[in-house]
């Protein structure tokens, strides 16, 4: 490079470092910032997010659970421990007689911190008029549903599917994110099936895109277990099993980590036949450890030989260990 070329190069460079929007690598490896705060620790972070089912699976009642649990600092799914935060309920599917009922089955007790709106002729300004006034208290605003949102927004002819999805989720999760606040949208999954539950979303990639957070429920209709999928653009990532119970929704074993196991057990489970489970369970009774015999004898009607195969077969599996000749365990 030349004499010219170099300082044209370091003038460049120059002009660059002075841009307010430009920072360099090692400054930006050198700062320090507050560590992702949570509405529910571990499943809703603060920012935007999208609680995703079919509709009737009762997604409606978990997000009036939580409205309820982090407006008085409860328990988020009977499990984790929120704090409290004023909470604004935007109900556009349904009227004040059926929040009402539910909140009487839900066990609800008055509370200063939690407010509905039912009726609107300007949803953004409530947002904003909410966010505002409690400010200083990271408020939650839930929105019961988007769709109910997206109908208010007039599609323009020139914008695509995709354009008009990016333009109403992005909109409100920039205004949320402005305001220190944090948005769960209640919306719909897709009727087909997908592998991937961001997927599942419905609408084009534009609605899961501007999301922080997405959640789905994954619920056999008329059955009460299921499976809550968690992710974020800060690597929040799980699968914890839920249960749906007289309008609640239960974390199952009571934290995350175990209901994240219990799905992980569930599947397996569902690989395995009726007596390799039956054989597991006992296993996992046993966590010092069990012999083959013992299982014969706590099952009763195996032999210890056919024990032992089934024993081998699911260490082969990696679904238990073998801690001690002829002694096996859960995986630790």
């Amino acid at each position: 490079m030349d004499a010219d070329a170099l300082l044209e190069n370091i003038a460049v460079q120059a002009q660059a470092t002075q841009r307010n929007d430009m920072i360099r690598a090692d400054e930006l490896l050198s700062m320090e910032f507050e560590p992702l705060q949570f509405v529910v620790d571990g499943v809703i972070a603060t920012g935007l997010t999208l609680l995703v089912a079919a509709p009737k699976i009762g997604k409606s009642w978990m997000a009036l659970d939580l409205a309820y649990q982090v407006a008085r600092g409860g328990k988020a799914f009977g499990a984790i421990p929120v704090q409290t935060r004023p909470v604004l309920y935007l109900a556009l599917e349904d009227g004040q007689r059926r929040l009402n009922a539910r909140m009487r089955k839900l066990g609800c007790c008055k509370t200063e911190n939690l407010f509905f709106i039912t009726k609107t002729s300007d949803i953004d300004a409530d947002i904003d008029d909410f966010m505002k006034v409690n400010a200083k208290q990271h408020p939650l605003v839930i929105v019961d549903t988007l769709q109910k949102y997206r109908e208010t927004k007039p599609a323009s002819r020139s914008d695509s599917a995709y354009e008009r999805d990016y333009a109403i989720v992005g909109g409100l999760q920039r205004r949320v994110l402005e305001a220190e606040g944090s948005l769960l949208i209640l919306h719909h999954d897709r009727k087909a099936g997908s592998g991937d539950f961001v997927e599942s979303v419905s609408g084009t990639n534009g609605i899961a895109g501007s999301a922080d957070t997405i959640i789905t429920i994954n619920r056999p209709r008329v059955a009460a277990d299921a499976v809550l999928s968690v992710t974020s653009r800060d690597a929040m990532e799980g699968e914890y099993a839920v249960r749906f119970d007289d309008g609640r929704w239960m974390l199952e074993g009571g934290d995350l980590e175990q209901a994240a196991q219990a799905v992980v057990q569930a599947r397996v489970h569902a690989r395995n036949g009726d007596r390799a489970n039956d054989i597991l369970d006992c296993v996992i009774r046993h966590p010092q450890g069990v012999r083959p015999y013992e299982v014969s004898e706590a099952l009763g009607d195996i032999s210890p030989k056919d024990a032992s195969n089934y024993l081998r077969r699911l260490t082969e599996r990696g679904l238990i260990a073998n801690t001690a000749r002829g002694v096996y365990a859960p995986v630790a």
